[in-house]
């Protein structure tokens, strides 16, 4: 069961990954890519940005030239870009594939199923999978 819906993900990790560095993709669950755009904004932050900018940002004083921070904000707004495709693309795969949230009956256990999402077996009738958050549809009832 998931708090937000599927059509909104996106936006939603993109808006994460424009607040701090990496947040999108660890909404996304996709860890060393995160640590990866955090590492990479560090490094960028270190590299081109004057000391004399990052001591005034330290002591809490104003900044006199913000360009100076262009390479970081450029490395935040790559990494919130990355965000949005990455959901945006696992989104549409989905949209694509027929019956993908349709939980599969598993044949070597009665009474169970297997999600369609992790693989993992789940009860018959639970209305989504206690792993993965994947909600299935409701039965057709007669």
């Amino acid at each position: 069961m998931s708090l937000v819906p599927e059509r909104l993900r996106p936006f939603l990790a993109g808006l994460l990954g424009t607040i701090a560095t990496g947040f999108g993709q660890f909404y996304l669950r996709r860890w060393l890519r995160g640590v990866g755009w955090l590492a990479l904004a560090f490094a960028v932050t270190f590299a081109f940005v004057p000391e004399g900018t990052l001591m005034a940002m330290s002591s809490g004083e104003a900044i006199a030239d913000s360009t100076a921070l262009y390479p970081t904000m450029a490395v935040q707004f790559a990494g919130a870009f990355d965000a949005f495709l990455l959901a945006y693309r696992n989104r549409t795969d989905r949209d694509v594939t027929p019956d993908v949230d349709v939980p599969v009956v598993s044949e070597e256990s009665p009474g169970m199923v297997t999600c369609p999402n992790c693989g993992k077996e789940v009860d018959a009738d639970l209305e989504f999978c206690h792993w993965c958050t994947t909600e299935f549809p409701a039965a057709d009832s007669e």
